[in-house]
């Protein structure tokens, strides 16, 4: 039997929407919009409306946003307009929306998604989820369950912060090629292992389409995986967490 919910991720470069079914995490109709760039929060307010709106009214959404997220409330905006600092996500998009909105982290809804329906799945021990796109994005899971909120992007590797490493986005910025570009990767997968020492380590994100062109050649004393949700694993956590609260 199908439970229907909405599934938002806030992207980047794009805002993507999907009708889900967290019964079986299988995506139907789907949608998506540019993401505004440093827009005000009434420009992305509008921007995740513009998507939404197209999909059936009533259904709770779950909304996934590339901040730390306590209860609903917005705490960093590393990738965002500063003013969205202790805002209530949760609380405005609601109101614009005119539907339930759970918001949650987005390395975490990834992290969700993959966990019920994907390369996580039925997984015990200490599992790391890894975003790599305009940041890096983390989370992480013992025996299933869900430590939010781990932003190890943020972690300094060397002189510079993880994500101003080894991001895809990174990787087009300096020109790197796909050999030099691993090279930082590994350097990350190095540092989060020594920290967390992870039974397995799952890569999402655009980039995880490519895999023949850099997978073969991480190292990590860690079980390694492609999500196997790919780019949409947040959608799929995220609607699945209008099943569980807020974070």
């Amino acid at each position: 039997m199908q439970k229907l919910s909405i599934g938002v991720d806030v992207g980047g470069s794009s805002i993507k929407c999907a009708l889900v079914d967290t019964a079986s995490g299988q995506r139907l109709e789907r949608h998506s919009v540019p993401t505004p760039a440093q827009g005000s929060i009434e420009d992305m307010l509008e921007s995740i409306a513009s998507a939404v709106d197209k999909l059936p009214a009533a259904l709770p959404v779950g909304l996934a946003f590339p901040s730390v997220i306590v209860r609903g409330t917005v705490r960093t905006a590393a990738h965002l307009n500063k003013g969205w600092i202790g805002r209530p996500l949760g609380e405005l998009a609601s109101r614009r929306l005119g539907r339930a909105v759970t918001a949650i982290n987005d390395a975490d809804a990834a992290g969700l998604g993959e966990q019920r329906y994907g390369a996580a799945r039925d997984v015990r021990g200490t599992v790391l989820l890894l975003t790599l796109g305009t940041g890096i994005g983390s989370a992480l899971f013992i025996n299933g369950q869900l430590v939010p909120n781990t932003e190890l992007g943020h972690l300094r590797v060397g002189d510079r912060e993880a994500e101003e490493r080894a991001a895809p986005r990174i990787k087009v910025e300096r020109d790197l090629s796909w050999d030099a570009w691993t090279d930082e990767l590994n350097l990350v997968l190095r540092e989060m292992h020594a920290l967390l020492w992870p039974d397995l380590v799952i890569l999402c994100g655009g980039i995880t389409e490519e895999p023949e062109n850099f997978f073969s050649k991480l190292r990590c004393e860690a079980e390694l995986r492609i999500g196997t949700l790919r780019a949409e694993a947040g959608i799929a956590g995220a609607a699945l967490a209008t099943t569980l609260g807020d974070t």
